[in-house]
């Protein structure tokens, strides 16, 4: 199981709040302070150089959450109905490659987090 970092919870609360507390499934209300509601990843959060991406995730509840994670055809097709096939395959290739090709930023991720999260929270 891959650790879960405080970087990794401020991008869960920019991917809540950027959905407004929704599941992007089906639309259904959840708020965005709810355990109910995840951070979900279309390429694994193992994929370092996307996992705070934020074309990588949406909110999804629990239960479609689960569901397009044991079922990773639809899941791609959710994901690729959400993003288009041109974003959806530079996202792709941008996963497939490695920290030692593209440098990671984390300092730098984390402040533009804070800045979305602020301007969210001001709407």
């Amino acid at each position: 199981m891959i650790k879960r970092t405080k970087l990794d919870a401020l991008f869960s609360k920019y991917i809540k709040l950027r959905a407004g507390g929704y599941c992007q499934f089906d639309s259904k209300f959840f708020g965005v302070r709810s355990r109910g509601l995840h951070c979900a990843h279309c390429f694994s959060r193992g994929r370092r150089l996307v996992r705070h991406h934020p074309d990588n995730a949406v909110a999804l509840c629990y239960y479609h959450h689960m569901y397009l994670d044991h079922h990773p055809l639809e899941k791609a097709e959710f994901f690729l109905g959400k993003l288009g096939t041109k974003k959806y395959m530079a996202l792709k290739r941008l996963a497939d490659k490695t920290t030692k090709e593209v440098p990671l930023d984390l300092e730098k991720t984390e402040q533009l987090l804070k800045e979305q999260i602020l301007f969210l929270e001001e709407k």
